[in-house]
């Protein structure tokens, strides 16, 4: 299979099962019924700590396999998730990145109305917005006009040369605003991300084998270091991203040309094919965005 683009190998269409068919749930009713029928018909129900040891090594196992799901998007897919061929039964996307460009991802399927009515159906993944082609019934990425004649771009007279607000608005449902938010994540999520980490999690582990000795006092306290740690770190996190995301450029007014006359908008309220002067702005920033110099 040909790669879908530079950066995604390929992907797979998908539909979430009911969470009591997902895999760390309906398998392990049986298993628990199964050790259980074991443990009164042939154990006995007098062995009583052989039983809650099996009972306890199940319980393991299914928390294991939740975890899994949490380290592993393949594992998730395969627990939680059914693939499907069309597009039209799809919720999700699992997606697979080229070598050396990122991480595999599991995310959802977008659909929205275009201006005649039709669903268009699209995902976001690494920032890249990628659209369904009802003809060749595959996905790709949005393709930018960027390989007309200089000629066209010369004679090119702004966007909307009629009707403004809906070419406007199609324009903006296609390519989006112009601006890199760097989305600045709740503590509880990254908090949650941290805490479900293997070595974490390994840890933690640890921590309830000595519970079952003598040192449960110690235990408790080696958990408590661990949970402020890794707070603190989380918190660090949450500053650094504050400050990378306050660096980013702010938008500023500038002159474009639209609907056949000049106006004052924001930088990051460009979309492709505006004609844009830089003399004009109001302010001395940099340039908002790739641009062709097309007159000057």
């Amino acid at each position: 299979m040909a790669p879908l683009s530079e950066d995604v190998d390929y992907i797979q269409l998908c539909v979430r099962r009911p969470v009591y068919l997902h895999g760390y749930a309906a398998p392990f009713v049986f298993l628990y019924a199964g050790w259980i029928y074991v443990w009164g018909a042939i154990i006995g129900f007098e062995q009583f700590e052989a039983g809650m040891v099996g009972c306890a090594a199940v319980a393991m196992l299914q928390v294991l396999v939740a975890l899994f799901c949490l380290w592993s998007v393949h594992f998730r897919r395969f627990c939680t998730c059914n693939k499907v061929s069309n597009v039209k039964e799809a919720k999700l996307v699992k997606v697979m990145p080229t070598p050396n460009n990122g991480y595999p991802e599991l995310v959802p399927l977008l659909q929205e109305k275009d201006e005649h009515g039709e669903i268009e159906y699209s995902f976001m993944f690494q920032k890249t917005k990628y659209v369904y082609n009802m003809d060749r019934k595959v996905f790709h990425d949005v393709e930018f006009p960027v390989g007309e004649t200089l000629s066209f771009y010369q004679n090119w007279a702004g966007v909307d040369n009629g009707d403004e607000a809906s070419g406007l608005q199609r324009i903006q449902r296609t390519y989006g605003d112009n601006r890199l938010d760097i989305s600045l994540p709740k503590f509880a999520e990254l908090f949650l991300e941290r805490a479900t980490a293997p070595f974490f999690v390994f840890q933690v582990f640890c921590v309830g084998l000595w519970c079952l000795d003598e040192y449960w006092y110690y235990s408790i306290f080696t958990l408590m270091m661990l949970v402020v740690f890794e707070a603190t770190l989380v918190q660090q996190q949450l500053r650094n991203l504050s400050m990378i995301r306050d660096m980013g450029a702010k938008p500023y007014n500038l002159t474009v040309f639209r609907g056949r006359k000049w106006k004052l908008i924001q930088s990051d309220e460009l979309v492709p094919g505006d004609l844009v002067s830089i003399s004009r702005s109001s302010a001395d920033f940099v340039v908002p965005c790739d641009i062709l110099l097309v007159r000057g």
